[in-house]
């Protein structure tokens, strides 16, 4: 940038003494009229030089005016750019946090409802592995929990916690093989036991071949046992199956719960 301006000085400064001696040489034919013919020759060659650099220094003035002001835009361009950026992170970090806002609400909501003495917890953490479906959450002993507490969300069945530590417990999801849980069918009370079967899918197992089971029908908690309470939802019957030599229908249940998006969920005192 120095080096451009001084350029820009010299070439100016060359320019200031051409334009001097045109003056001076113009100032000369006016004050002595009289020229010889070799004065006349130099002035005619020196008017048209004369012309052609007042215009040159006038378009590159303009030039670099226009070059200052396009630094200037860029430089604006740039300053918004980031403005925008940052003015983007923000938009979503209130996105983000309206959307929790709106799951604790509904949370919340089903917890002053049905079970108010339910603790608010947060998952931090799933387990990757193919073999076994759990979650951590970030509350433990310190805050109430303990082995065997139910794990619910305002959708329905979670699980049950396996291990508590002072600040945190572990969660089995009701899609772990080693999951099963003592379940009805809502419409017709016909039971059976909802056991894990893969990441997306329960099976309810041991229901008489005889009884009515539809595709749609609602699956809950029968309440047996100390753990889970009843009527808690578990899923839906997405798929039926009657072998011609068995006692017991196959059945498909797609879980209330969407177990890879969990974030917040509840946990129920233990009912023993």
């Amino acid at each position: 940038m120095n080096d451009l301006s001084d350029r820009r000085k010299r070439f100016a400064l060359f320019l200031s003494l051409i334009a001097l001696a045109l003056a001076l040489t113009a100032a000369k034919t006016h004050f002595a009229p009289q020229t010889s013919r070799f004065e006349a020759l130099i002035l005619s060659s020196l008017v048209p030089l004369q012309a052609a650099l007042v215009q040159g220094t006038q378009r590159f003035n303009d030039f670099w005016q226009g070059y200052i002001q396009l630094t200037q835009v860029r430089q604006e361009n740039l300053q918004l750019r980031h403005q925008a950026e940052t003015l983007r992170g923000q938009l979503q970090q209130y996105r983000e946090a309206y959307l929790q806002q709106q799951r604790l609400r509904q949370l919340l909501d089903f917890r002053s409802q049905s079970f108010q003495s339910a603790i608010p917890v947060e998952v931090v953490s799933i387990d990757p592995s193919q073999w076994s479906q759990a979650i951590i959450v970030n509350k433990g002993l310190e805050h109430g929990l303990h082995t065997n507490n139910t794990i619910m969300t305002h959708r329905g069945l979670v699980g049950h916690v396996i291990e508590a530590t002072p600040r945190y417990a572990t969660v089995l999801l009701l899609t772990d093989r080693r999951s099963a849980v003592d379940a009805l069918v809502q419409r017709t009370r016909s039971r059976g036991v909802a056991v894990g079967k893969s990441k997306h899918r329960l099976e309810l197992r041991y229901v008489d071949i005889h009884d009515d089971i539809r595709v749609g029908d609602r699956i809950i908690s029968s309440g047996l046992g100390e753990m889970y309470p009843k009527g808690l939802v578990i899923g839906t019957v997405t798929a039926v199956r009657s072998p011609h030599y068995g006692l017991f229908h196959e059945i498909d249940v797609q879980p209330a719960v969407d177990f890879l998006k969990l974030e917040e969920v509840l946990a129920l005192k233990s009912m023993g």
